[in-house]
């Protein structure tokens, strides 16, 4: 009860002063007061506490949460095929998710997206501007995307903001603990008429668009890596290609380093503002 209780607290904790919008704001005070009933409820309850129906009770709460988020994006016009499918994460428990970001979640059957609004991501972010920060690198996305595994940017990806869209970023990214080292993921981002979208998926390349050294660099040890069937040989291809594509990287400065991802990246980019 206590890890519970505590959990509880520090999410209604959260540095609400930084809300955009009056939605914004109503959104975030709604949000703290269910917390704090939830809390309140929760420490009325006899031992022992029956926690599958405390469950419940939570995940009520948590779908009330849901729609009014779904409420303040509204009018949030869902990119073509895709439809919300949750509310990423659950807001009011002591999950592993608690003190992310708070978002729907989108799928179109192949591409899994979260959306928020720019001022709760404001929230989410103490204070900082949400632009900036997702231009500058200064966003945790394991934390914002709740990935099952840590996130480290490797290197920028080379995309442009469709039209319509204020700003689209495209990042390869380490995905795992430990001595993971080879980028295979990316990460895209689009901010358009004050909703923020975030996506991460497998990296891919196409044949043709490996023109330049780290971009053929990075197919040959993708492609070694996702075909080995040994986890030993895994980890050291993991090992020796990531740091051959660091050397790459060093040794190519100032040239375009992965323009075939970029193409990637912006077709991710793409999807999540299509009409």
């Amino acid at each position: 009860m206590r890890s519970l209780l505590s959990c509880l607290f520090l999410l209604a904790a959260a540095p609400l002063a930084h809300a955009q919008t009056p939605a914004d704001k109503a959104y975030v005070a709604a949000r703290e007061q269910a917390v704090a009933d939830l809390e309140a409820r929760y420490k009325a309850l006899s031992p022992p506490v029956d926690e599958s129906a405390w469950a419940k009770e939570a995940q009520a709460v948590e779908g009330k949460l849901a729609a009014r988020l779904r409420d303040v994006m509204a009018p949030f016009p869902l990119p073509k095929g895709f439809s919300v499918i949750g509310f990423h994460p659950d807001p009011v428990c002591c999950s592993a998710a608690a003190g992310t970001l708070d978002s729907l979640l989108l799928s179109n059957g192949r591409v899994r997206a979260v959306a928020t609004t720019e001022g709760i991501l404001k929230l989410w972010l103490g204070g900082r501007d949400p632009r900036a920060a997702l231009e500058n690198d200064a966003i945790d996305y394991s934390r914002a995307l709740n990935a099952d595994a840590p996130l480290r940017i490797f290197a920028p990806l080379p995309v442009v903001a469709p039209p319509g869209a204020d700003l689209a970023i495209g990042r390869l990214v380490v995905k795992g603990r430990g001595s993971a080292r080879l980028p295979l993921h990316i990460v895209v981002a689009v901010v358009r008429n004050g909703i923020v979208s975030l996506s991460l998926f497998p990296a891919s390349l196409e044949p043709e668009d490996a023109t330049t050294p780290c971009d053929i660099l990075w197919g040959k040890a993708s492609e070694r890596y996702r075909s080995a069937d040994d986890f030993d040989a895994r980890r050291d291809i993991n090992a020796t290609a990531g740091e051959q594509l660091e050397q790459c990287m060093k040794a190519h400065t100032g040239a375009p380093l992965f323009p075939g991802l970029g193409r990637r990246a912006q077709r991710g980019v793409n999807v999540l503002v299509a009409d």
